[in-house]
């Protein structure tokens, strides 16, 4: 389910699709950093997602960053190392390890299929 983050009083966003490791609050929002955030870039929203979005994920400390470009069919998958994202991979089929010391997984890429994103 979509869930909204907030992150003060004059920031909330709505990730495509995230993963936190720790118990929601009964809120209707988080406002723990997730670990790891989904955003499916389309035309109306690429440039806030890979400018403005990547900047505030990277400063509030969101471990994993991926951004789901449909067209091009690939996943560019961030991780946050010193306090800044570095790319680990351009994902298309790859089955991917995202080490989280709380609720760490693998995930297969190309379960995706192909993402609409208009």
């Amino acid at each position: 389910m979509p869930v909204d983050w907030k992150i003060s009083e004059d920031t909330i966003v709505w990730p495509d699709n995230l993963v936190i490791c720790h118990k929601p609050l009964k809120e209707e929002y988080i406002t723990k950093a997730p670990k790891i955030i989904f955003e499916i870039l389309s035309k109306s929203t690429a440039t806030k997602d890979l400018k403005l979005k990547y900047e505030l994920y990277e400063k509030e400390g969101v471990k994993y960053y991926i951004v789901v470009d449909g067209d091009e069919e690939i996943a560019k998958v961030y991780k946050l190392t010193n306090g800044r994202y570095q790319k680990i991979i351009d994902a298309h089929n790859e089955s991917v390890e995202f080490e989280l010391e709380e609720c760490g997984f693998r995930f297969d890429f190309s379960k995706i299929g192909k993402i609409d994103s208009s």
